[in-house]
């Protein structure tokens, strides 16, 4: 399963999965028949190189620093050290 992954043969997934269906364990089985049941975006994970990583880790810092800042009075201070700390903006010095 894990060539088939590698080198994006999502046909060769699909068989592999049928024929490995009768000599796993019952846990095997298990994942089997949840990847089966949202085939359709395993196919696209395959078929596509995009994915939202970069955007879910800009995420994940803006609400770390929404908890290291909390109690910041002015939504503009907040709102420019985010723009600063992804690099959307630069400070400006007299």
């Amino acid at each position: 399963m894990q060539h088939c992954i590698k080198i994006k043969d999502f046909e060769l997934l699909k068989k592999t999965f049928e024929n490995k269906q009768n000599i796993v364990s019952s846990y095997m089985k298990t994942a089997i028949k949840t990847i089966n049941k949202s085939i359709n975006y395993v196919e696209n994970t395959l078929k596509y190189d995009y994915n939202n990583g970069i955007l879910e880790g800009i995420h994940n810092e803006i609400k770390v620093m929404k908890r290291i800042f909390f109690g910041y009075r002015s939504f503009y201070h907040f709102r420019n050290r985010i723009f600063i700390t992804q690099n959307l903006a630069k400070i400006k010095t007299a």
